[in-house]
């Protein structure tokens, strides 16, 4: 080396040299294998203890319009496949539902008896894909996470089901209460238009009345006119006296032998055939409400209670895919678990592999100040 490339004096070379590193970590071979192989001995020992956990989903889409045809019969009332979709996804992703289903189901579920239910419904259960209005382009995406030795896949369909036939149940019970109070709204218009009628025929048999009376006294017994009782010689000479409104002549003109006949048929039938155009239109009505009634409380009204799908699942909502177990557990990830022990290993034995060195280090300096 030259003069010129001499190091002045009091002059250290901090450069780190590759091979002195690779010099060192070969020399430390063994803690470094060590340190792998007790972690990758953590790692095997981690995936003894653990459960694994599956994951399996349900996804759906609102179903046709046709479904809900029994339910849209009457004025007032309609069922829409957005509505269902969107009860459904409420009920599914209620605490109290999931709640009620485990207490119904509890053989059938892997759960600690000292554990927080919620806590569990939280962790195992998502509902996802639902949209304000129910929209069709939306996609219901419910997933179940479950440890090994319960049937996720069956107990999620089934939880979907069982929530489903409540969702029906609850759209036929607002049904038949619509129908009830369409039933009794009727019952009262029809009766309110009866006693219409027969106030009316009521006044007519009052007026009936007070034109006898002045019948009699008016000596009037049968039919007769204005020219024909006041004897005058031509119609344009005859004053009429009490006329009405519409140009008809008063009752008492009649007579009374027909005034009494009209007001004695009238007073026998007075309640009888208490009926109009109006009348013969709402009781058409209350026979069919009435007709729909008893069909729902022997259960079979069609497209509610017959000719639906026996599937309370499908009646709901359209199944894209039904619930099935997965081939292999979502977690632990043992590949990813492993490569992780590996890595995690070796960066700790290198670091002890220094710290041995950083040690033997210090301890001959303190040799050499000694």
């Amino acid at each position: 080396m030259s003069p010129e490339e001499q190091p002045s004096p009091g002059y250290h070379d901090d450069e780190i040299d590759l091979r002195d590193l690779a010099l060192m970590l070969i020399e430390g071979w063994y803690w470094i294998v060590g340190m792998v192989g007790l972690a990758v001995v953590a790692a095997f020992a981690y995936l003894a203890v653990t459960t694994p956990t599956y994951e399996t989903a349900f996804r759906a889409v609102p179903a046709s319009a046709s479904n809900f045809s029994g339910f849209n019969l009457m004025n007032g009332f309609e069922v829409t496949p957005g509505e269902a979709y969107r009860t459904l996804g409420n009920r599914l992703s209620s605490f109290q539902n999931f709640e009620r289903f485990v207490e119904d189901n509890q053989d059938r579920f892997q759960i600690d008896p000292e554990a927080d239910l919620g806590q569990v419904f939280a962790n195992r259960l998502t509902v996802g894909g639902l949209s304000a209005d129910g929209n069709s382009q939306m996609m219901m995406n419910i997933e179940y996470r479950y440890p090994e030795g319960e049937e996720g896949a069956e107990i999620l369909n089934d939880y979907v089901g069982n929530t489903s036939e409540k969702v029906w149940t609850t759209l036929r019970n607002r049904f038949e209460d619509h129908s009830r109070a369409q039933l009794a709204s009727l019952f009262n218009e029809l009766q309110l238009h009866k006693e219409t009628l027969k106030r009316s025929r009521e006044d007519r048999l009052f007026k009936l009345e007070q034109a006898i009376t002045v019948a009699r006294r008016l000596g009037i017994e049968k039919p007769t006119t204005p020219q024909q009782f006041g004897r005058q010689p031509s119609g344009s000479q005859v004053i009429y006296a009490n006329i009405g409104n519409d140009g008809s002549l008063p009752l008492y003109f009649m007579g009374y032998e027909a005034l009494e006949a009209d007001r004695d048929t009238l007073k026998e039938s007075i309640d009888d055939g208490l009926s109009n155009m109006m009348i013969r239109e709402i009781e058409q009505q209350f026979e069919q409400r009435k007709r729909i009634s008893s069909l729902l409380s022997s259960n079979r009204l069609y497209g509610v209670d017959e000719g639906v799908e026996p599937n309370h699942t499908d009646r709901v909502i359209d199944v894209v895919e039904y619930a099935f177990r997965p081939a292999a557990p979502s977690e632990p990830r043992k590949a990813l678990i492993l490569a992780l022990s590996l890595i995690v290993g070796g960066m700790a034995g290198v670091m002890l592999v220094f710290l041995a060195r950083f040690a033997g280090s210090l301890r001959s300096y303190r040799a050499k100040r000694g």
